[in-house]
């Protein structure tokens, strides 16, 4: 007889026992009936709030770059996505037109300005 023969031998013995012993209840685990969806939930949950919190960070940027771009009025200096510099020269619907030296006005989508680097009113203040 082999080792795992006498293992099995015993356990079928103590399990014959268990269940023919008067007065013993049988002490096999109930099992749970739903346990794959229950241990889902956190998952859905983590998965749920970082959608959540994605969507909202990037709503804040697009709100505070649109308010950067409703600040914009003639005579603002700007950075361009491009990594130059100028002066609004006229603000449009959908773009602008930028002063980059004398005599050189480009018209430049909303969407390509990177950043106000100075407003018309500080750059009217610093001149007197």
């Amino acid at each position: 007889m082999s080792l795992f023969s006498l293992i099995a031998e015993g356990s079928a013995a103590a399990q014959g026992a268990a269940a023919t012993a008067p007065g013993t209840a049988a002490t096999q685990p109930q099992g749970t009936g739903g346990g794959g969806w229950a241990s889902m939930v956190p998952f859905f949950l983590i998965i749920g709030a970082m959608i959540f919190l994605m969507f909202r960070t990037q709503k804040k940027q697009q709100q505070k770059r649109q308010q950067m771009l409703d600040k914009l009025v003639k005579g603002s200096r700007v950075l361009l996505a491009g990594g130059m510099f100028g002066t609004v020269y006229e603000v449009r619907d959908q773009s602008c037109l930028v002063d980059l030296a004398d005599n050189v006005r480009v018209e430049v989508a909303k969407n390509g300005i990177a950043d106000i680097v100075e407003s018309a009113a500080a750059a009217s203040d610093d001149k007197k």
